[in-house]
């Protein structure tokens, strides 16, 4: 657990220093339907106390006027900025995996537009980052919870989501595995680490989880006990809607850890609940099945239904012709049950 002693804070105060005195933080602001956010979220990025930053924004095809009230706001305050304006949604992941081919600097820090940064989080964390060793790859603090109004309300999000006496740090590789409790507007991620764990699974609706995870097995975290920002909660039936696809992408996300090797017993029998409930769930909606995931779930569990299931998803039959299938194979059993009972009696 660190703090920094405002050594860049005070420096950026001094207009005589040269930005190259200053690592460059990559910030990325994404966007989607955040029109009643998205002004107070750009000045927090403003205001940051740290002076060298690339700000790269992006709004995901938005339903509201988010568009035009960026728009607005940029020439307003005549900011050397990016903005990226999709004409379709393409998802968080994919999003992000866009932004960062043309992330340049040294360490990159992201937020959502609904979300909001306290002035001095950027000066800090580069300042802490800075006198760490190189296999820290994430700094991460707390964040206060906001309602819709700007309201604080009564837990962080830290205690929103684990009960920690002291939030962890180093290797967190088996603490990320039981969930998700980093606030990933609160980080400052060293560039190097994307360069060795990859880019965001776009398979997935989430984008943090699954990237801590990744840079857990090559980097260590380091916990800032001073809140960084506030985390929005906003109550809208587009939120809601998001859930289910929430957690179909947390099913697939454990399944594919089945695969990598990186899992203890009890992990691995969790990772293979997952791969069981992501295959029946990837052959309702009609996505493709990879082979082996049917393979994996045959040799967990060589059933007369998964035998069907893996004989009808190969062959090309919809979810409701294979239904039909086992409909008839259940019959079928049912009436070969019975004839042997009658020829018994």
């Amino acid at each position: 657990m660190m703090n920094g002693d405002g050594r860049f804070s005070e420096m950026a105060n001094d207009q005589n220093l040269k930005l190259e005195n200053y690592p460059l933080v990559t910030v990325f602001v994404g966007c989607y339907n955040h029109s009643r956010f998205v002004e107070e979220c750009l000045d927090s990025v403003r205001h940051q106390t740290y002076p060298n930053l690339q700000v790269i924004i992006f709004d995901d095809c938005s339903k509201d006027n988010s568009v035009s009230v960026i728009d607005t706001w940029l020439k307003k305050h005549r900011l050397d900025w990016q903005f990226i304006s999709h004409t379709r949604n393409i998802g968080i992941c994919a999003s992000l995996n866009e932004v960062l081919r043309l992330a340049r600097g040294k360490y990159i820090s992201m937020v959502a537009a609904d979300d909001v940064w306290l002035p001095d989080k950027t000066a800090r964390q580069v300042e802490m980052m800075e006198q760490l060793p190189e296999d820290v790859g994430v700094l991460y603090s707390d964040a206060f919870q906001i309602d819709e109004n700007g309201e604080t309300l009564p837990q962080t999000f830290i205690e929103e989501h684990h009960k920690f006496v002291v939030p962890p740090e180093g290797f967190l590789f088996d603490v990320l595995w039981e969930g998700n409790f980093i606030p990933a507007m609160t980080t400052l991620i060293r560039h190097e680490c994307f360069n060795q764990v990859g880019t965001y699974d776009e398979d997935l609706c989430f984008e943090d989880w699954d990237m801590w995870m990744r840079i857990s097995r090559t980097f260590r975290f380091v916990y800032d006990k001073i809140p960084a920002a506030k985390y929005r909660i906003v109550s809208s039936s587009a939120v809601r809607a998001m859930w289910e696809a929430i957690c179909r992408s947390v099913e697939l996300f454990r399944a594919k850890y089945f695969f990598r090797g990186w899992l203890n017993a009890e992990q691995g029998r969790n990772a293979a609940l997952a791969l069981d409930g992501a295959v029946w769930r990837l052959y309702q909606v009609g996505s493709h099945i990879p082979l082996r995931w049917k393979s994996a779930l045959l040799k967990q569990n060589c059933s007369a239904k998964t035998i069907c299931l893996t004989v009808c998803s190969t062959c090309g039959l919809s979810f409701a012709r294979f239904q039909q299938v086992l409909a008839f194979g259940v019959a079928l059993k049912g009436k070969i049950f019975r004839q042997q009972r009658e020829h018994r009696l």
